[in-house]
C-alpha cells in the first residue's frame, strides 16, 4: 500500500556496498524499516543519504506492505530543515544520543501520534534554543510517559525513590531504593519544561549522576533497553 506520512529518522546501517536500512519513526504507522538500494553509490540518484541524518525530520511516500519485513521509500523530502543541530557540536551530540535512546526504546509499529508529535516538536525547540544544556535529561524524563514507564508521583514530597516500583517512599535498606542527591534532582525535572532553568543542575557530575540513574531505570522498567554507546561522549563533551 502506497503511503505519505511524515517520519523521523531513528538511525541507518549500511547495507551490502550501496545501500543502506534506514529506521523511522512515522505518524502514520509507527515503527517502520526501509531498504534503500544503491544510496551509496556514486552515481546521480533523486534520494540523498543526506536525508537521514538522526531525528531528522522528513515527509515520504513509501511502499507499507505491513508484514514485519522491510520496507520501501520511493520520495523524500525534509520538511523541517534544522538551522543549527548540524553545525553545533554540542546539539549534534545531543541528538545522535538521543537517536539512540529513541532506538533502543521505541518497539511498537503501531500509530502513536502523541510520542510522534513529542519527538518532533521537542527537536524543533532544540534547534532554536540556546539554553539547551539540560535538554537531554529533560526530554528522557518526558519520554518515559510516552513509553508507559512514567514515575508514581503521587508520593513526590518523600525524599527517597523505589526504583522498582516507580514510586517515591521513605528510606530504607533496600538496594532498589535510592537516596541522595540524584532524588532531589530527578523530582526537579518532573513537570517542567525545555526552558526551564535549573539552577541547581550546574554541573557536569550532577548531570552524569542523574543520567546514569536514568539509565539504570530505563534498563529495569523497558525490556532490551541497554545503555547507549554514546553516553561517554555526552560525558567528554558536556565537562563544564
Amino acid at each position: 500500500m502506497l503511503v505519505s506520512t511524515e517520519a523521523i529518522v531513528l538511525n541507518y546501517i549500511k547495507y551490502s556496498e550501496t545501500s543502506i536500512i534506514v529506521k523511522c519513526l512515522t505518524e502514520s504507522d509507527g515503527l517502520k524499516s526501509y531498504l534503500i538500494k544503491g544510496i551509496r553509490s556514486i552515481k546521480k540518484k533523486t534520494i540523498n543519504i543526506g536525508f537521514f541524518q538522526p531525528l531528522t525530520i522528513l515527509e515520504i511516500d513509501a511502499n507499507h506492505r505491513n508484514k514485519g519485513t522491510l520496507e520501501s521509500i520511493r520520495s523524500v523530502k525534509i520538511i523541517e530543515p534544522y538551522k543549527t543541530i548540524h553545525i553545533d557540536i554540542l546539539k549534534n551530540t545531543i541528538v545522535l544520543f538521543l537517536s539512540e535512546i529513541l532506538s533502543r526504546s521505541i518497539k511498537e509499529e503501531e500509530e502513536n501520534k502523541s510520542l510522534y508529535n513529542f519527538i518532533k516538536f521537542s527537536m524543533i525547540w532544540l534547534d532554536s534554543s540556546e539554553n539547551y544544556i539540560n535538554f537531554h535529561i529533560h526530554f528522557i524524563i518526558k519520554l518515559f510517559k510516552h513509553l508507559g514507564v512514567s514515575p508514581d508521583t503521587s508520593l513526590i514530597e518523600l525524599s527517597s525513590f523505589d526504583i522498582i516500583n516507580s514510586v517515591f517512599c521513605n528510606p530504607s535498606k533496600s538496594q532498589y531504593c535510592i537516596q541522595g542527591s540524584v532524588i532531589k534532582h530527578f523530582k526537579e525535572f518532573l513537570g517542567t519544561d525545555f526552558d526551564t532553568k535549573l539552577s541547581n543542575i550546574d554541573s557536569s557530575i550532577k548531570r552524569k549522576e542523574l543520567l546514569e540513574f536514568l539509565m539504570k531505570y530505563m534498563q529495569l522498567h523497558l525490556p532490551e533497553f541497554k545503555r547507549p554507546l554514546s553516553l561517554n561522549i555526552m560525558y567528554d563533551l558536556f565537562k563544564k
